[in-house]
């Protein structure tokens, strides 16, 4: 089982699910191959990054009936994340984070939404197609 290095179950995950069935099987509902490419994306910004946190508690992995995103999300797969630089340079960030994509330097996420929808925030997830990036709308 893979665990992040830089985020704690706790940024990952929404507090429903850890208090439902606890950490250890938390982690076991991540795509381990998601949390390595968070692990890249935060060692090669260089500073913090933000997923869960406070109010915003559904960034990560979300609870079948969470209110927050569509019915069919992603994010309640273990596979999506809302990043969030605690510097503030979200554009910055988004355009970091694409490149990492197109040049393969991480290897999972494939798909980002458009940051026309997501301003303060940058949408990662890992989705089955063959583009190098694919870019959505919310």
């Amino acid at each position: 089982m893979y665990k992040c290095v830089y985020f704690s179950i706790t940024e990952l995950v929404h507090p429903q699910i850890l208090k439902q069935i606890g950490s250890e099987n938390s982690w076991l509902r991540l795509n381990s191959g998601c949390l390595q490419d968070l692990d890249t994306i935060r060692r090669e910004w260089g500073g913090e990054v933000i997923i869960n946190s406070g109010v915003n508690d559904s960034r990560g992995l979300r609870p079948p009936n969470d209110p927050d995103g569509s019915y069919y999300s992603t994010h309640k797969q273990g596979t999506t994340f809302d990043l969030v630089p605690k510097n503030g340079e979200h554009f910055k960030f988004y355009h970091f984070i694409k490149k990492l994509i197109i040049e393969k330097d991480i290897k999972h996420f494939n798909t980002m939404e458009h940051i026309k929808y997501t301003s303060s925030w940058v949408h990662v997830a890992k989705m089955n197609h063959s583009q190098d990036v694919l870019i959505i709308k919310p």
